[in-house]
């Protein structure tokens, strides 16, 4: 078929397809002449270009992918979920301070506490002015044939040291002269003229140190004196016991009548308090008389456990010194070159204690109250039975034993007499004893002052302080959150059998439970895991699985009776009470962040909602099926987005300040940081300001679960225990009233439930899909175009015929005239029709 041929055939195709379409406009302007076809031209465009333009804006809602979120109120079965309760009060205050590093970080803490009051003044003058020495019952333990004061230590010991019962730095305290506690008699030293009060002493030998508290004679009996002794009577009457005063020893005793006479009690009570809690009397030749203190005895501030560190910090390399000084009579003498004394017009020269290891010159005393001695270690060789020769010396410390009594002495000392402490020195040349000012044995302090060395101890303990952040911090609260944060750092480093040696159990924790209205079993039915904030936590329908409430309200959800222990809280801790967690039993608890705080004295009642969520993942929404990564930190919990964003702050602090934040697991196989690495700390500091601003720029990608369960919480509480009548919890013997006190200063009841048997559904569907945009494109053809289905099919066979003209190579037969009312019109105006089809007249 030649190309003429063709032409004519596609003509004939378009002139059928423009005749007999059902399309609007496209007839119309076929049949048409003129200007009219022009008008028809011209309609059917504009009409196809607002077509275009609302196809246009069709496909692009349906690419916006909008959601719409249906809300159905759901009554069906509701699962329980988990619930996690934890102390406000991480650890137990007593055993907390027996380790180590969260005892130096509560330390810090007490002491910047002081100094915010702005009470701290300086100890050294505070000693200086005559500040009483007392003598201390502690352990020892045995260096070189001396007894030194010992945390650890298994000897019994008698130390003098001085009253603390004022001191605001715990770590200035030294402990010296000790000996064994049965060396050590105590005895009354002193009476009253008028005889109605005495003073006892400790004495070893002949040096005596006096009780803090009065002592008087317990009713009905009475002193009297006469001479030099001390007769003991009835008030009423009667015969006198005599004795010299001195000869008195006070001792413990039991079964005193109504008289006032006792029983000596023989037994050694291991420990002071013991003897404490023991009557106290005045005893000769078997002879007890019961006595009282007249006063209130003040406790040291000072705990026994600290004095492994004093001696540390205090007695290496201990030795006298000449130092510039200030003495005056209200603070004593003190050395001017201590660099926190400020004092003025230092022209007196003195003698004092130098600590080579903490580089401390104290305590102060003039030339003449100090004298040069011989010191003897003989009495310790009959109580530890060693040789002579191996103790017949002073302690390499350079300490040694204050004595009236010299037997054998051959060691040169330079004692302090005021306090009757002594240091050694190289003997003298010849052979007198006389301290000669100044003296070349002597050291002068101003020409071995550190400059610019500072010892490791002190540069140690610089840093931690630095590492612990109190400096410059003024306001408690602020204090106490800095205080918080230390404690977290410090329990890290600790194993994880020393964590839950020093945490709350859930027997001694929980101490009653109840759900649907039955009892629940404490041990197997709660979880226990450490929280690094809060300390043991336990959670309750872990274990359980899929547990449903029977009805709502508090009676049918969980209650719980809970003990606090008040006595046993941290001083960092603000509040007594419980926090808790209500979340999905998969899902990691967050008390620090997602908790609710409960009081002690009250029940407080937890009523909760569900919301169950379903989102739609891309191209719809934004959330995740799988969120768990290799990087999720909480390895055995299920995906959210509190954990997502933990692990990935922890990540960026293990990869920029090579180890990470305790109050999150550590980043895989990183370590957390140390307590006492300033630099450290200051990384994480700065690190987390950074992580917590900018977290895109980290690459944290924290996208919501699609499938996700939340709790709604809403809180209320009254007043508990209502009336005092229940004894349960409270000591045995203890009174109605006393109970409801303890009860509500100790305890807390705790109520979780459902507020009602349904739960809010949030379902995510697409709002345009395919149907709709289907729907509208067509809505649009027909309006504008008038296309329907019908005629896209006649489009498609336009198509087909026009291809099939191409592709044929010959016409076995001419196409038919297919009339219609279009063509018969033109026919009769524009065409002649032959017997061989259909010729254009023009």
């Amino acid at each position: 078929m030649g190309k003429k041929s063709l032409k004519r055939a596609i003509e004939l195709d378009v002139v059928d397809f423009a005749e007999h379409t059902s399309a609007h406009g496209i007839p119309r302007a076929y049949v048409s002449t003129g200007w009219r076809r022009y008008m028809w031209l011209l309609c059917f465009l504009f009409c196809l270009s607002c077509f275009g333009h609302q196809a246009y804006l069709i496909v692009e809602r349906f690419n916006r992918n909008d959601i719409i979120v249906g809300v159905e109120i759901k009554f069906e079965e509701i699962k329980f979920p988990a619930v996690t309760i934890c102390n406000m009060n991480p650890y137990k205050n007593s055993a907390a301070r027996e380790l180590g590093a969260i005892r130096n970080a509560l330390e810090a803490f007490e002491s910047a506490i002081d100094k915010s009051d702005g009470n701290v003044h300086t100890i050294r003058k505070r000693r200086s002015s005559g500040s009483k020495m007392i003598a201390v019952d502690l352990m020892c333990r045995e260096d070189h044939g001396m007894l030194m004061a010992h945390e650890f230590g298994h000897l019994e010991c008698t130390c003098v040291t001085f009253d603390d019962s004022e001191a605001y730095e715990d770590n200035d305290e030294i402990f010296w002269n000790c000996h064994p506690r049965k060396k050590w008699t105590h005895r009354i030293c002193h009476v009253t003229e008028d005889h109605n009060q005495m003073k006892t002493c400790k004495c070893f030998e002949e040096n005596c140190i006096e009780d803090e508290a009065t002592k008087q004679m317990a009713w009905p009996l009475v002193m009297r004196g006469n001479g030099t002794k001390l007769c003991i009577s009835i008030e009423s009457g009667g015969p006198s016991y005599c004795a010299s005063a001195q000869k008195f020893k006070v001792s413990s005793c039991q079964k005193c009548d109504w008289n006032g006479k006792c029983e000596e009690n023989k037994e050694q009570e291991e420990g002071l308090g013991i003897e404490e809690e023991r009557k106290k009397c005045i005893c000769h030749h078997g002879n007890c008389f019961q006595i009282k203190n007249d006063g209130k005895k003040r406790k040291r501030r000072t705990p026994e456990r600290k004095v492994h560190e004093r001696l540390l910090s205090r007695y290496e390399g201990l030795l006298a010194v000449y130092s510039h000084c200030n003495c005056t009579k209200q603070h004593g003498c003190v050395s001017t070159l201590v660099p926190d004394v400020d004092l003025q017009n230092s022209n007196d020269t003195c003698l004092c204690f130098y600590n080579q290891k903490n580089e401390q010159v104290w305590p102060c005393y003039r030339e003449p109250e100090w004298e040069e001695r011989k010191c003897s270690r003989w009495e310790i060789e009959h109580f530890f039975r060693i040789s002579f020769n191996s103790i017949f010396r002073c302690n390499t410390l350079g300490d040694c034993v204050y004595t009236d009594k010299p037997k054998k002495q051959n060691i040169s000392c330079l004692c302090a007499t005021p306090i009757k402490m002594c240091v050694r020195i190289d003997p003298p040349q010849k052979n007198d004893t006389s301290l000669e000012i100044p003296d070349e044995r002597v050291v002068k302090f101003w020409d071995i002052q550190p400059s610019t060395t500072i010892s490791p101890i002190v540069k140690k303990k610089e840093e931690r302080d630095k590492a612990y952040g109190y400096t410059g911090v003024k306001d408690r609260i602020a204090l106490r959150a800095k205080a918080m944060e230390n404690i977290i750092f410090a329990v890290d480093a600790l194993t994880e059998s020393q964590k839950w040696q020093i945490s709350y159990n859930k027997s001694d924790f929980i101490m009653k439970c109840s759900f649907n209205g039955k009892e629940c079993n404490v041990k197997h039915d709660f979880v226990e895991y450490l929280d690094p904030t809060y300390g043991a936590c336990f959670t309750y329908g872990q274990k359980l699985g899929n547990i449903t409430n029977e009805r709502s309200g508090p009676a049918y959800g969980l209650r719980l009776e809970v003990f606090v222990n008040v006595t046993e809280y941290l001083p960092t801790t603000e509040a007594a009470g419980v926090r808790l967690t209500v979340h999905a039993t998969d899902e990691q608890p967050f008390p620090d962040t997602l908790g609710f705080s409960a009081p002690t004295g009250f029940v407080s009642s937890f009523g909760i909602k569900l919301k169950s969520m379903v989102r739609l993942p891309a191209p719809y929404g934004d959330c995740v099926k799988e969120g768990k990564t290799e990087d999720f930190i909480y390895t055995q919990k299920a995906y959210n987005t509190e954990g997502c964003q933990r692990s990935c702050i922890q990540k960026h602090l293990s990869q920029t300040c090579g180890c990470g934040d305790p109050r999150f697991p550590p980043y895989r196989e990183s370590k957390n940081c140390p307590v006492d690495d300033p630099y450290k700390r200051e990384c994480i500091k700065k690190e987390m300001h950074v992580a917590t601003r900018d977290s895109k720029k980290l690459g944290c990608s924290c996208k919501q679960p699609c499938n996700q369960d939340v709790y709604s919480v809403s809180y209320s509480a009254s007043r508990w225990p209502a009336i005092a009548g229940d004894l349960s919890g409270c000591p045995h013997g203890m009174a109605a009233h006393h109970c409801l006190n303890y009860k509500r200063e100790q305890g807390s009841m705790i109520e979780v439930y459902f507020e009602q048997l349904n739960y809010e559904s949030l379902l995510e569907s697409e709002a345009y899909g395919w149907s709709n945009l289907l729907s509208d494109f067509g809505g649009q053809l027909g309006l504008w175009m008038g296309v329907s289905v019908i005629t896209i099919g006649e489009v498609a066979c336009f198509f087909f015929e026009v291809f099939i003209s191409i592709i044929s190579s010959n016409r076995t037969k001419r196409r038919p005239a297919r009339k219609s009312f279009s063509s018969s019109l033109r026919c009769s105006t524009d065409y002649n029709l032959n017997k061989d089809g259909f010729n254009l007249d023009n």
